[in-house]
């Protein structure tokens, strides 16, 4: 029975581990067709990249302002380390 209780565990791992990585792999995929299909003449710009990652604060419209940046990368990374870790886990395990 212990064996099969080790069995559904790794299968839920690994399960979880695909879950994980789901969500930056299609980032992935997405972020290359979009550098593919601007004009060849143009450097692909932080603009370009369907939605604003990043931003700026200008208080006074001096040199006080500041700046921002969306933490979706950071994220999306963590979770494909995460998913990745899960996936190599499961592998050790089933020896």
């Amino acid at each position: 029975m212990e064996t099969n209780q080790t069995k559904q565990t790794i299968r839920l791992e690994r399960v979880f581990g695909i879950i994980l990585l789901i969500p930056p792999t299609i980032g992935v995929i997405l972020f290359l067709i979009n550098l593919v299909s601007n004009d060849p003449g143009r450097i692909p710009e932080m603009r370009n990249l369907s939605s604003n990652w990043t931003g700026d604060y200008n208080y006074a419209r001096d040199s006080g302002g500041g700046g921002y940046t969306s933490a979706a990368p950071i994220y999306l990374g963590l979770m494909a380390i995460a998913g990745a870790l899960l996936l190599k886990g499961t592998d050790k395990k089933l020896d």
